[in-house]
């Protein structure tokens, strides 16, 4: 058992040694790292980060493994690509390391599929990474001000609610239009749900809905009420107005007209496209109205 420990003991100090040789201390492993994130080289860094890695940020819902932590990496790379964290001061204590400096960059390529923005960022950080007994670096805890990143990555550009806003009001005008293909624009390509009435629906039949409404209603109007966006969530609320001058459901016009109260939800995913929409209104109220029109109350 003596012997166990000795060689053990050994072992370690052998694997200190030669970390020791290629970084005399915690700070220049620390220092390493920053270089070869900055480099891109992420083959040497995956080199100095332990198998058991986990990492935390402000924008991560929770520590991050050691391949998810390289990811960011790249992720973060491939968007400022002339990255640099500047260290400006450093401290080390054991196998602790602490360490202040500032993140700059442009926003050259995408960042979580968005496109480049142009704009340069200088943010300030602080990180603390701890290195386990092999000298490799098995926790890394980063802070900075993330409002402020972002106020500078978007800064000249549109309010990002706002122009989520803007693309629903465009998209619903284009349905008034019945300009069913300008409609879909705003959806994401080829993996969408629609559901209608409460039915689910395919992009067909979707687009054939806004030409034959089009085509019964013709001056058809969703009148926007209320549009809340919240995240990657919108929701519409309204009325639909028209006079039925066309045929609808296989009936002849009546010349009657509608105001039908309706509601749609929209889900975004990451480029702002809608990949999910729910559409529910009161059909009975619907053909009620195109039948007898607009019952108005007290008559």
């Amino acid at each position: 058992m003596k012997k166990l420990t000795f060689l053990s003991l050994l072992l370690t100090l052998v694997t200190w040694s030669v970390s020791a040789s290629n970084y005399p201390t915690p700070s220049d492993i620390v220092k390493a790292y920053f270089t070869h994130l900055d480099n891109g080289d992420f083959a040497e860094l995956e080199k100095l980060l332990a198998e058991d890695l986990l990492a935390s940020a402000p924008f991560l819902p929770q520590p991050a493994p050691k391949q998810a932590w390289l990811g960011v990496g790249k992720g973060f790379k491939a968007a400022f690509p002339n990255m640099k964290h500047e260290v400006l001061a450093i401290v080390e204590t054991g196998f602790t390391v602490a360490v202040r400096g500032v993140f700059k960059g442009k926003n050259d390529g995408s960042m979580m599929g968005n496109p480049p923005t142009g704009n340069r960022v200088s943010v300030p950080f602080n990180t603390m990474l701890e290195l386990d007994k092999s000298w490799k670096i098995k926790a890394v805890y980063v802070q900075f001000d993330q409002k402020a990143f972002e106020m500078q990555l978007l800064a000249g550009l549109p309010n990002p609610m706002v122009q989520t806003e803007l693309n629903i009001r465009a998209m619903l005008e284009a349905a008034d239009r019945g300009d069913a293909e300008k409609f879909f624009t705003y959806w994401s390509a080829g993996k969408t749900e629609n559901y209608f009435a409460g039915a689910q629906t395919s992009d067909d039949d979707m687009k054939k809905r806004i030409v034959a409404f089009k085509a019964a209603f013709p001056d058809i109007k969703r009148n926007l009420e209320e549009v809340i966006v919240s995240g990657n969530t919108v929701t519409v609320r309204g009325w639909v107005t028209g006079t039925n001058k066309g045929q609808f459901m296989g009936q002849a016009p009546t010349n009657n007209s509608i105001k039908v109260s309706w509601l749609g939800l929209y889900h975004l995913d990451v480029n702002g496209k809608v990949e999910k929409g729910w559409v529910e209104f009161d059909t009975a109220a619907l053909q009620n109205q195109v039948k007898n029109g607009i019952v108005t109350s007290g008559k």
